[in-house]
Order: C-alpha cells, then sequence, then structure tokens
C-alpha cells in the first residue's frame, strides 16, 4: 500500500503560461512527485490548446506527472444533467477533457453523477447518467483511462447508486474514485443526526440525511483512486489528511485490501486551509513510512 503515487491537486489554473516553468520547479523542491488536474485546469487546456505543450514540456523537465483528472463537475457537467439542450455539448466536452488528459499521460479520471438539485425523479436522473456513460465509456477506452465515478454528498451517489452503474456496464474502464471525507461524512456513528450536519447537505436530503452503515465496504472491490482529504464528519472541511476525526492508520489498512487501487490523491483544500505543498507532501510520506514499518 505505501508504494501508491500520491497526486496533489495543487490549483495552478490562474498562472500564466510563463509561470509554470517557476511553479513545476516549486513543485519539485518541496518533493511533489505528481500532480491532479482540476476541472478549471482542464477547461483552460481546452481553451488554450498551446498550453498543454507547455504542460508536457515542464512535466518531462521535472519528471512530475499528471497521474489523475477531475473532470469539471455541476450544472451542465453532471452525468445526470438533464438539460436535453445542454447533453451533446456536456458529452462532447468531456470527450475533449479525455483527449487531454490522455495526452498528459493521466490514468483515472474521476466524475460526479451530479446532484437532485433539479427535482426530477430520481429513475430519470440515473437514466441520463447511464446513458452519459454509454457514450464516455467507449471514448475513455480507446484512451487507455479510466473513469472513476465518485462517492459525494447526495442521494443520487450513494454506494448503492455507484454500484448499480458498475453492475450496469462492467467495464474495466470503470471504476470507484472513493473520497474519505464523504465517507466521513456519510457513514453513521453513535449519536450522529441529520440536525447535526450542515444546511447543505441536509437540503439535498429533504432534511432527513440518510446514513451508510460502511461506505468504504461497499465500494472496496471497485476502487482504482482515492480522493483524500479530512473534516469532522459534519461538513465537507477538505482538511488535510490527519487534520480532522479520519482513522487513517485503519484507513489505509483497509484500503490494502482494494485490488484494483492504483493511486491517491492530496484532494485538501490548499488555499483556504493554509496548507503549504511541502507540508502536505510530508504528511504523505510519514504515512507511507507507517506503513512499511506495519509491512516489514
Amino acid at each position: 500500500m505505501h508504494t501508491l503515487p500520491v497526486s496533489h491537486f495543487l490549483h495552478f489554473e490562474q498562472l500564466e503560461n510563463d509561470q509554470l516553468g517557476k511553479f513545476f520547479d516549486s513543485c519539485a523542491a518541496d518533493g511533489a512527485e505528481c500532480l491532479s488536474l482540476t476541472p478549471p485546469e482542464l477547461e483552460r487546456l481546452a481553451a488554450e490548446p498551446l498550453r498543454i505543450r507547455l504542460l508536457q514540456t515542464e512535466s518531462a523537465r521535472t519528471g512530475i506527472r499528471f497521474l489523475n483528472a477531475h473532470a469539471p463537475y455541476g450544472d451542465g457537467w453532471d452525468l445526470n444533467c438533464p438539460d436535453p439542450v445542454r447533453r451533446p455539448e456536456l458529452l462532447a466536452g468531456q470527450k475533449r477533457f479525455f483527449e487531454i488528459c490522455a495526452s498528459l499521460g493521466v490514468e483515472t479520471v474521476t466524475l460526479h453523477i451530479g446532484t437532485n438539485d433539479s427535482g426530477r425523479p430520481a429513475d430519470e436522473l440515473r437514466n441520463r447518467a447511464r446513458e452519459s456513460l454509454v457514450e464516455l465509456l467507449p471514448a475513455a477506452e480507446a484512451r487507455g483511462l479510466v473513469l472513476a465515478i465518485e462517492n459525494t454528498l447526495f442521494p443520487t451517489d450513494t454506494p448503492d447508486e455507484l454500484l448499480g452503474f458498475l453492475a450496469a456496464f462492467r467495464s474495466p474502464s470503470l471504476g470507484i474514485c472513493f473520497d474519505a471525507g464523504h465517507a466521513n461524512l456519510m457513514d453513521g456513528t453513535p449519536g450522529k443526526h441529520s440536525d447535526r450536519m450542515v444546511e447543505w447537505i441536509r437540503r439535498r436530503w429533504r432534511g432527513n440525511v440518510r446514513f451508510e452503515t460502511d461506505t468504504l465496504a461497499s465500494l472496496l472491490p471497485h476502487i482504482v483512486t482515492c480522493h483524500l482529504h479530512d473534516n469532522h464528519g459534519f461538513d465537507d472541511e477538505h482538511l488535510l489528511a490527519g487534520d480532522g476525526t479520519i482513522d487513517w492508520p485503519a484507513l489505509f489498512g483497509r484500503l490494502a485490501g482494494a485490488p484494483r487501487l492504483r493511486s491517491f490523491q492530496n484532494e485538501a483544500n490548499m488555499a483556504a486551509c493554509r496548507i503549504a505543498p511541502r507540508r502536505a507532501v510530508e504528511r504523505f510520506r510519514a504515512f507511507g513510512r507507517r506503513e512499511a514499518r506495519l509491512h516489514a
């Protein structure tokens, strides 16, 4: 488990092209070996193809890999988008993002099923997501990518919902992005009640959050990558792993039983939580050293 690579969400989409070299040098100095492409960076790359070549050059120069990517999400990008006018643009855009990811050596692309904010019936939203995957999976497979659907915080992407999509397709190009922070929020613990959850999560559940028994156990056989961040169980804080209430040694021990797992991703909100990249790199190295000692 300790040998798996870690990619970091270090937002650089606002940097000008002539600042990229300095950014990559800084990442290398801090010890980061892999990066995750963020949704806004993918959108910028689609609009500025020259920037793709610059990232390829900097990656080759510094040895920093683009291991994973998170596709744009939200209104107009989620798989269950019900808007018939937007859907063709959505699918064409996601395919373009896949092309960009493949050109940069990315292995997994995380996608969101989507929320229930539209108010449409659950069956309709589920069918829209399936229709999206019917079209997107062949495009991903052709480029050697694995699409990873993520457990977030909504009735539309519970473990049961995600497993339904996996059963419908049974494709090696489709797996799970296990989000540890989201699982910490949605798993029930003694004394945990809906009224303690942050308002925007309660609202999606019409005030009555349905907690899971064990998200990880449900998804373990299908996990291909993980979003790792922390919280205190009631709000999606995106703290650095180890700064909240998740039992990380126990989690890593259980993830050792995930047969398809190929990478970890540090998805802490580095800017909002004022986390220096070097500190994040060192935190994950410390986790790795502990795992190495346990398995020595």
